[in-house]
């Protein structure tokens, strides 16, 4: 096996990365084409947000796994979009909550719509024990790193 082929074609981190990349861009196009102004990025900080609004930049950070530059820059182009309001924390004048705007409330089940029709476009001629055992490995291999990372 040459070594380029060990390193990099087959390896699982440039797999994953190229998969990532591949699901960000159709991600972001179906968005676009459905009339939402709204990037795959925005989106892994809006779902979150749906999931459980009023969270802090940290919390933020630390689920998405983006470091805080990141979210900052991600958060004041979601600010001027109008979906997203930095309110600073009662108990904590250090840090703000962030939360959803009506706006991005009003087109949460048209996103998740969306999604889900990405993820049945991922997922077409897999079977479903293959998705299992895929998403078993992979969440394996983010804690292998989550620890490392700490």
């Amino acid at each position: 096996m040459e070594i380029f082929e060990k390193v990099i074609d087959s390896s699982i981190a440039y797999l994953v990365g190229r998969t990532s990349r591949s699901i960000m861009k159709r991600l972001t196009n179906k968005f676009s084409t459905a009339g939402f102004d709204v990037s795959y990025e925005q989106w892994s900080i809006l779902v979150h947000l749906y999931r459980r609004d009023g969270q802090t930049q940290q919390e933020l950070a630390n689920i998405a796994v983006k470091d805080k530059a990141a979210i900052t820059r991600l958060l004041n182009v979601l600010e001027k979009k109008n979906m997203v309001l930095r309110i600073p924390d009662r108990t904590d004048k250090r840090s703000k909550l962030v939360y959803l705007t009506h706006k991005a409330k009003e087109f949460k089940t048209d996103l998740i719509d969306i999604v889900e029709d990405l993820l049945k476009e991922a997922e077409q001629g897999i079977e479903p024990d293959d998705i299992i055992q895929c998403r078993a490995t992979l969440n394996k291999i983010f804690t292998n790193f989550d620890k490392l990372n700490r």
